[in-house]
């Protein structure tokens, strides 16, 4: 397991140095006896400081008393200050009326002095909040709102804040391209301070990992961990360690992880940070289990489970149980297996962590596929995969609807910005006629005064012409834009509302039909028909909400482009896996002369979907027992990969219609297959991205042939 991502407030806080609550009660009495009002203040707010993380009653007790010293003396930038830190100490403790009420009376004020860092720091906790409560989209709005609000400032830190927030909740998100991005940023300050060094460093260095991308994750790691050791952060180095074992875990380096954990695992002792010492535990159990050393494995795993116990700490016990169930699976001992499994299944349902419960579900589904018991082996599975279902169909809901709020948004922009400029030149308009009439009316009866009016009107109408005509130009830009914006989320729904609504009907008329059958005659034959054509209804939506997904990211600009040597022959051979039953379904057969070396370049991701796309559509297009044939050929220094069926054909007419998203061109396949026709468009999209081109060769009833061409490595 690795550490979590939210680190910045953690490393601050251990950067204190421990000091006993007493002394530094005496030391500050001492001090404050003789000291004026607004020094009293500060001293009561740095003590509310020091007593967060340690003692969080005794931080609201000095915020309370920082409060009513600086309300007696009206400091009203001393109230806020105040009041946000009893916000957090409400926070803390869970006590939500009261943080409430105290950031909302330090709001209030920050805007009735206008007081631009003081509105900033009320949006930045704000956005803390939101984050911490899981509420991403208002964490990202009050984020945002407080680096609007202090672009103008010269004072870097609440940027930096702001911008290690926003990234935290991007990585929460799942949105990693745009974590990095604001992380980097925040790097880039002077101000940047070297606890905040540290809690980037390993932020982005997570992020890599995640990505596996694991050299340039322990580039980081390596350069916090400079960072760590000039400090003698004891801490932070267990942190780095743990994960830096399991980067080298992950690729199978086993003695060198079991060095990591080992350090982490020391440091841990010697703080009893018991928490950390179950942790290091049970990574260092799972690693001797992939080492295949069973008995040490299970040795290390029960010890950390017995801590994790003592702790109640339920979220860590669920990986504990998680890994024992296998270890006993893989060792026959079936019994001690299911009882594990057993409190694993309960105890991930009472925390409502789905994705853990499939987990369980799965291993369960093999402990009942060993003893024998088939059925419910079977039923363990179908639950397994119900849930799984549900948890991908929801993400991609939730993609789809943010796609959609994105869309409405830019579109009410644009509006907003036609408005205004047309407003900007109505206003303009109006001013420089009343000039002129109050200039015809002063010097009417002067003929030389006349003269330079005239002279004075002409300049100016031209150039009152002229603003008129930049006017127009920037308003038939924002026409032309929005018109394409509405084209483009035109056709995004109309794609939704036409293709979904059939896999949808399917599935559901399907699924009808099934139960009516299992209920009535029990014909399993007719059952195992129903249910192939549910699963080809959903496989076909399944393809369908991938290429939306893949061609919304492209469309945003937030597809990376990351461009690399790419074996065609390993790829080919991949595709064929992946549609070999489909293929057999039409006894189709898959045929490639690609030799082993034949090597390109460009973004392996976007020329595996070229190829995906392309094989699925000759699939559909080619009748039972026919043949789709890939081959390569070098062209200078490109290579063409084409793609050859003996299906049905395009007609020319039809091949006119094919790469474009204003047609919306489809066709029935040769077993009634529907698609969207965006999988073409994705697959034009992403060839030009990787320098190319593509086209088609085709007559009617005499089959197909797609090439697309590649820069040769």
């Amino acid at each position: 397991m690795q550490f979590p991502l939210q680190l910045a407030l953690l490393l601050l806080f251990s950067s204190i140095t421990p000091i006993s609550a007493n002394a530094i009660l005496d030391d500050v009495k001492n001090q404050i006896s003789t000291t004026k009002d607004s020094i009293k203040i500060e001293h009561y707010l740095d003590l509310s400081r020091k007593y967060y993380p340690v003692k969080n009653d005794s931080a609201i007790y000095f915020a309370n008393k920082a409060l009513q010293l600086s309300q007696k003396n009206n400091f009203q930038k001393l109230i806020i200050d105040a009041q946000i830190k009893l916000f957090y100490g409400f926070l803390a403790n869970s006590e939500m009326p009261n943080a409430w009420e105290s950031i909302n009376n330090a709001k209030s004020i920050a805007y009735s002095l206008n007081d631009t860092l003081s509105i900033c720091a009320i949006h930045t906790n704000l956005g803390y909040h939101y984050s911490i409560t899981s509420k991403y989209d208002s964490a990202i709005y009050h984020y945002n709102k407080s680096l609007k609000i202090g672009e103008a400032s010269k004072d870097n830190r609440y940027k930096i804040n702001n911008l290690i927030g926003l990234g935290e909740v991007y990585y929460e998100r799942g949105d990693f391209e745009l974590a990095l991005g604001k992380f980097v940023e925040a790097f880039k300050f002077e101000e940047v301070q070297n606890d905040t060094k540290i809690s980037l460093l390993i932020n982005m260095a997570n992020i890599y990992s995640d990505q596996h991308q694991r050299e340039k994750a322990i580039s980081y790691y390596n350069q916090a961990m400079e960072i760590a050791l000039e400090l003698k952060y004891e801490d932070t180095l267990s942190v780095l360690y743990n994960n830096l074992a399991i980067i080298y875990q992950d690729d199978s380096d086993y003695n060198k992880a079991l060095l990591f954990y080992e350090k982490s695992l020391d440091i841990d002792k010697k703080a009893n940070n018991k928490a950390g010492i179950a942790l290091c535990l049970n990574n260092i159990g799972e690693n001797y289990f992939k080492m295949g050393n069973t008995d040490k494995a299970i040795a290390f795993l029960r010890e950390s489970l017995s801590t994790n116990r003592q702790l109640k700490l339920d979220t860590e016990i669920i990986y504990n149980l998680e890994t024992l169930s296998q270890i006993y699976l893989s060792l026959g001992n079936f019994k001690q297996a299911y009882r594990y499994l057993e409190e694993g299944i309960s105890l991930s349902k009472k925390l409502k962590t789905r994705g853990k419960t499939s987990d369980f579900l799965l291993l369960l589904a093999e402990y009942y596929n060993k003893i024998g018991n088939n059925e419910k082996a079977y039923s363990s599975m179908l639950t397994y995969n119900s849930l799984k279902d549900s948890i991908r169909n929801k993400s991609r809901t939730d993609k789809i609807a943010e796609l959609q709020t994105q869309f409405e948004s830019e579109k009410k922009e644009q509006e907003n910005e036609i408005l205004r400029v047309s407003n900007q030149f109505t206003q303009e308009k109006l001013d420089k006629e009343r000039i002129r009439a109050n200039y015809l009316f002063i010097f009417s009866f002067l003929a030389l005064a006349v003269i330079v009016l005239i002279f004075v009107l002409f300049r100016s109408k031209v150039k009152i012409h002229n603003r008129i005509k930049v006017i127009n130009g920037k308003l038939e830009e924002s026409n032309s834009k929005l018109k394409i914006m509405n084209a483009t989320k035109d056709k995004f729904f109309s794609i939704i509302a036409h293709d979904l609504k059939s896999p949808f009907n399917a599935i559901l008329g399907f699924s009808e039909l099934i139960k009516s059958e299992v209920k009535n005659e029990k014909n399993i034959e007719i059952i195992k028909e129903y249910n192939t054509n549910i699963n080809e209804s959903a496989n076909s939506l399944f393809t369908l909400l991938e290429n939306l997904l893949q061609w919304t990211n492209d469309q945003r600009g937030a597809l990376e482009f990351n461009p690399t040597q790419i074996n065609l022959y390993e790829l080919i051979q991949s595709n064929f896996t992946i549609f070999k039953l489909k293929a057999a379904d039409k006894s189709i057969k898959l045929c490639s002369d690609i030799q082993p070396n034949t090597v390109a370049f460009g973004d392996v991701n976007m020329v595996d979907t070229i190829v995906r796309n392309l094989i699925s559509n000759a699939l559909k297009f080619t009748k039972e027992s026919g043949e789709i044939f890939l081959s390569a050929k070098l062209d200078g220094d490109f290579i063409h990969l084409l793609v050859k069926d003996n299906g049905i054909g395009i007609s020319k007419t039809n091949q006119d219609k094919l790469f474009r998203l204003d047609c919306n061109f489809t066709t029935i396949g040769t077993n009634y297959e529907i698609g969207s026709g965006l999988g073409l468009i994705l697959c034009k999209e992403f060839v030009r991205k990787n320098g190319g081109e593509i086209w088609v060769e085709s007559e009617e009833n005499k089959g197909s042939t797609f090439i697309f061409s590649l820069k040769s490595a």
